[in-house]
């Protein structure tokens, strides 16, 4: 937290990363946590800027994403494997290299 210079950790296992240009994309699911969010799917995504524009960074837990129960009560739902939102928040201090890689078509024998 910038205000606070406080900072926690979290070590996630993730089950999706993709890449499209500058603008790479995971979700993992939490395992340990400081602040006791352990078993939570997040999606987080990066942006590397260039020149004026800078990195940026979106994460799931940052958007509202409500939906209503039956009960007509809003709940968190969960976070889809391969989702996050896009990358909305600046990032201030450090950055990100995004390497992205095209996929080859798989070669058919005799094609």
């Amino acid at each position: 937290m910038a205000a606070t210079g406080v900072v926690y950790n979290a070590v996630a296992e993730v089950d999706c990363l993709s890449t499209g240009g500058p603008v790479a994309t995971v979700t993992a699911v939490v395992t340990t946590s400081d602040i006791g969010n352990a078993n939570e799917r997040i999606g987080l995504s990066v942006y590397q800027g260039r020149g004026r524009d800078g990195d940026r960074l979106g994460f799931s837990w940052g958007v509202a994403n409500l939906d209503m129960g039956p009960d007509q009560q809003p709940y968190q739902p969960v976070v889809g494997t391969c989702m996050a939102p896009a990358p909305f928040a600046p990032v201030l201090r450090g950055g990100f290299s995004v390497h992205h890689v095209e996929l080859e078509a798989p070669k058919t024998p005799g094609r």
